[in-house]
């Protein structure tokens, strides 16, 4: 059984985006927040292979946070 890996030993998997930039550098920010823009492009494109999976995974909501990603990466690459 595979288990999830943490991308950061040092915060927890559910820590709010102050503990984020409280705890971590830049890079490391850049790292979780790169796999979270993968999880939205998954979830994006899942939107298109069904109606059912429209709802599940509604293209606008992946789409807007898929563009919030960006600004906040942007900025951490400033």
């Amino acid at each position: 059984m595979d288990l999830i890996k943490p991308l950061n030993k040092k915060v927890s998997m559910f820590a709010t985006n102050d503990e984020l930039y409280d705890q971590l550098t830049n890079k490391e920010i850049m790292t979780i927040k790169l796999a979270k823009l993968e999880e939205f492009a998954d979830d994006l494109y899942r939107s298109t292979t069904s109606e059912y999976n429209a709802k599940l995974f509604p293209p606008e909501t992946s789409w807007f946070n898929i563009r919030k990603l960006l600004k906040e990466l942007n900025q951490l690459n400033d």
